[in-house]
Formats: structure tokens, C-alpha cells, sequence
């Protein structure tokens, strides 16, 4: 039986380069809220809510990072976008990995943030207790302790309504597609792939991640031909929501080199303004 089609929001010129934004585990499409704006003046923005997770069906069977993959480039289908880049922030850098590396024809791009390539055993136990955890406490539960690996101290503190808003999206997170996608993350295992991706990439680290490290980001961007790595610092796990405004530049700048031509007239008119 087919799976139904992911929930998507498309923003932006209909023929303009495709970008797909994929999110962080227990979140939503609406994750990037401060990039889409900005990003779809001369971009064609693709937010793909992942199985399970928004207004996306819960998968009827188990998934791996590659049959999520599939489910991605299924939207891009119904689209009738052949290529894009794809811009991930933690499960969903892992699923741009997965895209990149089974699907090298439909990627134009890559950007990976906070999101290593490879789960060792250590981790797998890890998130093993994580869904014990979660099974005996429920999905409420769940959210403060996630929101304290997220984010720094001293953000949490300075931003209360931005960890209450993240807080809800994790609470509203399907527990089947929650444990599901947890399932997919214990099965990554890309990092002796990464030097077959080609395309220009970029892999974005937070110098304060404590899912994480630099360190594991830095691994990462070693292992694929030409990659760029850019480190937030002072920034946990999530920084496009932590750090919007330099996320925003610092990403947008990457894909508008790697996809816009230098005579389209939005940059031309950024051109006047200097």
C-alpha cells in the first residue's frame, strides 16, 4: 500500500531553485520560521514536515533513514522539481545525508547542521533509554529535558517564550513517530560514505552543542570532498532557532553562491544598496 504523500509548505518563486528544509527530531516544518522569508525571495522553499512528525502521517511500517529519504524526493515528485539542495538541522541533516548519498542526481546542494554520521553503540543505549524514559512518562515529559541538551543555560534563561514554543512542538510530536524516528537514528551509519557526496556543502556546528559536538561536525565536513564548516558560537543544538539572524546570512549566503546566478535582480538590487 502507498504511503500518503509528507506535509509540505512551498514558499517562493514557482521556477526558482528548489531548497528542501528538513527538521530536527520531535519538531515540525515550522522550525523555520525566521529562514523562509528571507530565504524564498529568489529561492523556491520546500518544508517538509517528516513521518510522524506535524501534519505528517505516522509511517505504516518501521522506516530508515533512506525510506526517508524516498518519502522526501516523493513530495519533490508531486512537485515536479528534479533537483535542490537540501538544508537539515539534526534528524533532518541525517535524512539529507541519506538523500545525497542514494540520490546523488536530485541534490544540488547540501547543508548539514548539528547532525553527526554515525550512531555508535554508546549513543544507540542511549537513545534506548530515551524511549524507556519516554514510554513510562509520556511526551510531556520529555520536553525539558530535551529543551536543557538543546539549548544553553543562559539562552533558556534570556528566552523563556522561545523554549515554551519549542516545548509545544515536541509535546504535539505523534510518540509513534517520535519512536520511529529514533529507531532511524540508531541506524545511521554514513560516515565512510561522505566522500562520494560532490555537490558544494556546508555542515554547521554549534560550538555549545551537547547532542553534537563541533568536534563530530568537523568529522563530518572532513569526510566530504571541499566542504565548508562554519561554527556558532556560544550555540547548542538548535541554531537556526537559537541564532536566526546569522543562521539566516551564514546559510542563505551559501546557497544563494551555490544556486543563484550573480545577475538576478534581487542581488542586483543588494548590489545598489552598498
Amino acid at each position: 500500500m502507498t504511503e500518503p504523500l509528507l506535509h509540505f509548505h512551498a514558499s517562493g518563486p514557482a521556477h526558482a531553485p528548489a531548497v528542501v528544509l528538513l527538521h530536527s527530531l520531535a519538531t515540525h516544518s515550522g522550525l523555520w520560521a525566521h529562514q523562509v522569508p528571507a530565504w524564498s525571495v529568489d529561492l523556491r522553499v520546500i518544508a517538509i514536515d517528516l513521518p510522524g512528525h506535524g501534519r505528517s502521517a505516522v509511517a505504516r511500517q518501521p522506516l530508515t533513514l533512506a525510506d526517508m529519504a524516498d518519502r522526501v524526493l516523493a513530495v519533490l515528485d508531486h512537485l515536479g522539481v528534479a533537483q535542490a539542495a537540501f538544508v537539515g538541522v539534526s534528524l533532518g541533516g541525517m535524512v539529507a545525508q541519506a538523500v545525497a548519498l542514494g540520490h546523488a542526481h536530485r541534490v544540488s546542494a547540501l547543508v548539514i547542521a548539528h547532525a553527526g554520521a554515525r550512531t555508535d553503540e554508546t549513543v544507540r543505549a542511549i537513545w534506548d533509554q530515551r524511549i524507556e524514559q519516554f514510554e513510562a512518562s509520556g511526551m510531556d515529559q520529555l520536553a525539558q529535558p530535551t529543551l536543557e541538551r538543546w539549548f544553553p543555560r543562559a539562552f533558556s534563561e534570556s528566552a523563556p517564550l522561545t523554549l515554551q514554543w519549542m516545548a509545544s512542538l515536541i509535546e504535539a510530536t505523534d510518540p509513534q513517530g517520535y519512536v520511529m524516528a529514533i529507531r532511524a537514528i540508531q541506524g545511521l551509519d554514513h560516515l565512510d560514505r561522505l566522500p562520494a557526496i560532490r555537490v558544494p556543502t556546508l555542515v554547521v556546528a554549534g560550538q555549545a552543542d551537547a547532542a553534537v559536538p563541533s568536534a563530530v561536525a568537523s568529522a563530518v565536513a572532513h569526510r566530504i570532498p571541499h566542504a565548508r564548516l562554519h561554527l556558532l558560537e556560544d550555540t547548542g543544538h538548535i541554531g537556526n532557532v537559537q541564532q536566526p539572524l546569522l543562521f539566516t546570512e551564514r546559510v542563505g549566503e551559501f546557497l544563494q553562491s551555490a544556486l543563484v546566478p550573480d545577475d538576478t535582480p534581487s542581488l542586483k538590487r543588494m548590489e545598489t544598496l552598498k
